[in-house]
């Protein structure tokens, strides 16, 4: 089943501060303005910059601000960044064998084009619609 890791979410939340803002805005404002872990939200602010969502600068005047690779990413770019799989339904990809298995019989119809309609739509969907 879908759920957003910590990174994702934290990830939301670094961009959501950083939206509308032309300067740099350094990593303790950000930790201020949000109370989350320092170590965890510095590496997760790198993890963007390496995939062109951020721009980063050191020294007095630097800090991070959004990259204008973040208007062009969908929601299933973003979320691949952080999600090892993304998957509407946790049987889709479960290596345990399900108690239900055998008086399932929409796994692989209703499950798996529903997990396709989701997807499909997480890639129509560009990360700063959700803003």
């Amino acid at each position: 089943m879908l759920t957003l890791s910590k990174q994702s979410d934290y990830g939301l939340i670094i961009i959501s501060q950083l939206k509308g803002k032309n300067d740099f805005v350094p990593l303790s404002e950000l930790i201020s303005n949000t109370n989350l872990p320092q170590r965890f939200l510095a590496r997760i602010a790198a993890l963007l910059v390496n995939n062109k969502l951020l721009i980063s600068r050191e020294g007095r005047v630097g800090g991070y601000k959004l990259a204008p690779g973040v208007q062009k990413i969908s929601v299933y770019e973003y979320l691949k960044i952080f999600e090892k799989q993304i998957s509407f339904l946790s049987c889709i990809h479960s290596k345990t064998r399900c108690r239900y298995e055998k008086v399932c019989k929409h796994k692989h119809g209703v499950h798996t084009k529903l997990n396709q309609i989701v997807l499909q739509q997480m890639k129509n969907v560009k990360l700063m619609e959700l803003f």
